[in-house]
């Protein structure tokens, strides 16, 4: 789909959405996942429930909750950190995914300004054909990307530096930093402390899920990663992911506070690091780009 026919689109739920506060924006967007048109207003589609569970771990409900939840906390830091979201508010997901995130923004920003990108040919096969909304392009995994300097006003990654190797990660960090425009923000998450002890509590089992069966084989001395963490140290389990995400890139990542202000402020401001369970299933970081 066309830009043009995507902003077109777009319009009609701008219109609609613009006297919804957010959580009646959330109510809507559940509704739409066994309704299409909803007051008469067409919305994103949805892959099959498999896709969304391998790819995110649960689907529908519960998944867009989470993704709601994130995106509140991006508009919330966002109007507080002077870059409050309009039609005009140019925005990057970085690890789109099936779109579960992405949607939300369609009632704050033109789609023609949100750009989705994945290392997954498919994903983004089924973001044009189900939410089609928006503009959708395949990435290496590793920079450059496509984009010219200072295109964005916001960047978020749910779920991506939670798996990036330490070489990529910082590649990738230097790009945001290259692409954000002054003042523009980037939202990351990653696991957090809690996530090594998980691992651990996953030992002397065997388990159906093949990503819990190497979750256990993951930072083995629980201890001693635990220490690393607290001393700011990067820790990072190479697992692999399946299909494009291979193990030289891909695993599982956590991310401590002490090495987001050491190393990511080489090249974005320090913004805040939140690490609390009852607001999002991950750390989440938020850095910069100085005006």
């Amino acid at each position: 789909m066309s830009n043009i026919n995507s902003e077109n689109i777009n319009a009609s739920i701008l219109k609609y959405a613009s006297h919804l506060s957010d959580r009646q924006w959330l109510e809507v967007i559940l509704k739409s996942v066994e309704h299409s048109i909803v007051d008469g207003t067409e919305l994103p589609g949805f892959p099959p429930d498999a896709i969304q569970r391998l790819i995110v771990g649960s689907s529908n409900e519960h998944t867009l909750r989470e993704a709601f939840n994130f995106y509140s906390e991006i508009k919330q830091y966002a109007a507080r950190l002077g870059q409050t979201l309009t039609h005009n508010s140019r925005i990057l997901d970085f690890g789109c995914g099936w779109g579960r995130i992405i949607r939300f923004f369609l009632k704050d920003v033109s789609a023609n300004n949100l750009y989705g990108i994945d290392v997954d040919p498919q994903m983004i096969d089924i973001c044009l054909e189900t939410v089609k909304y928006g503009n959708y392009s395949t990435v290496q995994s590793q920079p450059p990307s496509q984009f010219a300097d200072e295109s964005f006003d916001i960047i978020y990654a749910y779920s991506v530096f939670s798996h990036l190797a330490e070489p990529v990660h910082i590649k990738w960090v230097e790009e945001f930093s290259r692409i954000l425009k002054p003042g523009g923000i980037l939202f990351a998450t990653t696991q957090g402390r809690n996530f090594i002890e998980f691992c651990g509590s996953l030992r002397g089992q065997t388990h159906a899920s093949a990503w819990h069966q190497a979750l256990s084989n993951s930072f083995l001395d629980t201890e001693a990663a635990l220490a690393d963490y607290e001393r700011g140290k990067f820790l990072y389990s190479a697992t692999g992911g399946g299909g494009p995400r291979d193990k030289s890139f891909y695993g599982e990542a956590v991310i401590p506070p002490g090495y987001v202000k050491q190393e990511w402020t080489k090249h974005l401001i320090f913004c805040d690091f939140a690490d609390a369970l009852t607001r999002l299933p991950q750390s989440l970081i938020v850095m910069q780009k100085s005006s």
